[in-house]
């Protein structure tokens, strides 16, 4: 399954969830999430749960929590 996150391609397992796909991504990141100073957004804008389901061709963005 191929995911976008912040533009970048990432080729993940069908069944991956936003940490899975955000870890394939940046480990750092993926930490950053868990502890609440990263948020994840879809290509709406709508925030993302770390546990979502993800489909093929999605794209999402990691940007700073307020």
């Amino acid at each position: 399954m191929r995911i976008f996150i912040n533009r970048k391609e990432i080729t993940i397992f069908a069944g991956a969830r936003v940490l899975d796909a955000v870890r394939a991504y940046s480990v750092r990141s993926a930490k950053r999430l868990l502890n609440g100073s990263l948020s994840v957004f879809d290509r709406f804008g709508n925030p993302t749960e770390p546990d979502g389901r993800l489909t093929d061709g999605q794209i999402l963005s990691i940007r700073k929590t307020k």
